[in-house]
């Protein structure tokens, strides 16, 4: 596989910034273009960058076997959002590189080409992106992810408060805020997304992937969950890649 890293300015973020690719390489890429292969943007957790899934994955072996692109965007520790210090990481994320990489290299825009997963924050980061945009996305997978923020909250200390005043809601905005995946969730708009949910038993968001799963599979939307002994930790989530991009095939 061929490995392309980026470092272009965006205009969401007013920087430069780092990116990572994953591509068939003169061997594999046999007459398909890029512009005719799926796509995977996979989206890293709040302590990673951009080079952590080629660190400490097999992302380039399961990218090799499905044939497809991956792209690995770096977001610091944004939770991919916008409005922070003038910097729009979703916009950016959901937008700006999409349009951007297509313009440059012919990366595909069709639906039916795209998906979207990640762990942890990029678990978040991905229920948002695929859920404000299902027409850019066949499925969305959620690691471990951060589904549920507004029900920790009340329990943020100062510091984490001061980290992340951007994530912080008004008490009666808990039940509407765009910032919360599960209201997000739709029975009509979200028909036809795929969504997997996978975590281990024992981390400590498990419970938020449980009851996004719960309210997704209520609402009648094509859910599937895997919930297994294991952490929050690497060793699972090179599983739960490995998976996803076969169903990508």
């Amino acid at each position: 596989m061929a490995l392309l890293t980026l470092d272009f300015y965006s205009k969401e973020l007013k920087m430069s910034t780092l990116l990572t690719m994953v591509t068939p390489d003169s061997t594999h890429i046999g007459e398909t273009p890029l512009s005719e292969r799926k796509c995977l943007y996979l989206l890293h957790g709040l302590s990673d960058d951009a080079t952590s899934f080629l660190r400490l994955s097999r992302v380039e072996l399961f990218a090799r076997d499905a044939g497809i692109t991956v792209i690995m965007p770096s977001v610091g520790r944004s939770m991919y959002c916008d409005d922070i210090n003038g910097q729009n990481y979703f916009s950016y994320v959901a937008n700006e590189l999409p349009q951007y990489l297509h313009l440059l290299m012919g990366v595909p825009q069709k639906r039916e080409l795209n998906n979207i997963a990640g762990i942890s924050m990029g678990g978040y980061g991905s229920a948002r992106i695929a859920l404000t945009y299902p027409e850019k996305y066949t499925k969305v997978g959620l690691f471990s992810g951060f589904l549920n923020p507004v029900a920790i909250m009340p329990r943020l200390t100062e510091e984490q408060r001061r980290e992340f005043p951007f994530m912080m809601v008004k008490e009666d905005e808990l039940n509407t805020t765009s910032l919360e995946p599960m209201n997000l969730l739709d029975a009509e708009k979200h028909k036809d997304l795929e969504i997997t949910v996978r975590c281990g038993e024992q981390d400590e968001l498990y419970l938020m992937s449980v009851g996004f799963y719960k309210k997704a599979k209520h609402l009648g939307l094509n859910v599937t969950s895997v919930f297994e002994p294991g952490d929050h930790e690497w060793r699972l989530w090179d599983r739960y890649l490995e998976d996803f991009i076969k169903t990508m095939k």
